[in-house]
């Protein structure tokens, strides 16, 4: 007589504790053989490609409020895309860009193993779009202090200072 196992507590209940532990034990971070290993999508990825991730919304979320801000002070829009936003209202074009900036980083981060162009990963595409968003904020520090001569810090700092 064989014993039924199907009785047994279903493994696949606790969606929270499969998750957490999902997280912490990945079983799969590579595709068993070489020739199927651009047909796999992977749920575990690097840490650095999580702090790219993040590190280019916060990015995105500054450069938003830093555009608003020069926009205040009579700076304009270059990209079309959010130029329009912007003529719809300021809060599009916050929700916008919050929107598509995360939209594409979730589908980047999804396809971060892929070749991108040639030897190129979409990793290399993230660390260029971090690096881009890191010089843009630099170039609208640039404006605000040179440009608009308008100081970054508050008022009770410079007080102080």
């Amino acid at each position: 007589m064989t014993v039924d196992r199907r009785d047994a507590i279903d493994r696949r209940d606790g969606a929270l504790k499969a998750f957490l532990y999902g997280n912490f034990h990945p079983r799969r971070r590579r595709s068993r053989r070489q020739t199927e290993a651009h047909h796999y999508w992977f749920d575990w990825h690097e840490p650095r490609i999580l702090y790219l991730a993040l590190g280019i919304l916060l990015l995105s979320c500054t450069d938003a409020l830093f555009t608003l801000n020069l926009l205040h002070h009579g700076a304009g829009e270059a990209n079309t895309l959010m130029a329009s936003m912007l003529s719809i209202g300021m809060d599009n074009f916050v929700v916008g860009k919050i929107c598509i900036t995360s939209f594409s980083v979730v589908i980047l981060v999804v396809t971060a193993r892929r070749s991108f162009v040639g030897p190129f990963s979409v990793e290399h595409l993230l660390q260029t779009i971090f690096a881009g968003y890191v010089l843009l904020i630099c170039y609208e520090v640039y404006m605000f202090w040179y440009v608009f001569e308008v100081s970054l810090s508050p008022a009770w700092l410079r007080s102080i200072l």
